[in-house]
């Protein structure tokens, strides 16, 4: 079993299993059960299910919201608008509220 080799680059199934890594194109073909198997072990079966997004949209706006926000404050400060800076400070600590009470930040 471990002493399977791949005739193309000279990796062996023993370094597959030690490294996760294929040496080449050719090794999928060489180790197609063996990697199979190992992904269906790793993920819990071997159907694609897709990803849950981490954040809803309305979080996902405030948290690029605030991050634009923190930049043009940066930028405003930079350029000497300390009006500006005050104005976007103010709205930058009503955001952070919002997103600490969503646990986001």
């Amino acid at each position: 079993m471990y002493d399977k080799v791949c005739k193309n680059c000279g990796t062996y199934l023993s370094d597959f299993y030690e490294t996760g890594l294929v040496g080449c194109e050719k090794c999928y073909e060489v180790f197609k059960d063996e990697i199979e198997n190992a992904v269906k072990e790793i993920q819990f079966g071997d159907m694609h299910t897709g990803k849950v997004p981490p954040f809803s949209s309305e979080e996902k706006s405030l948290l690029i919201r605030y991050e634009r926000l923190f930049k043009e404050k940066e930028n405003a400060v930079m350029e000497g608008r300390f009006s500006d800076v005050r104005a976007i400070s103010e709205e930058l600590i009503a955001l952070k509220e919002k997103l600490e009470e969503k646990g986001l930040i």
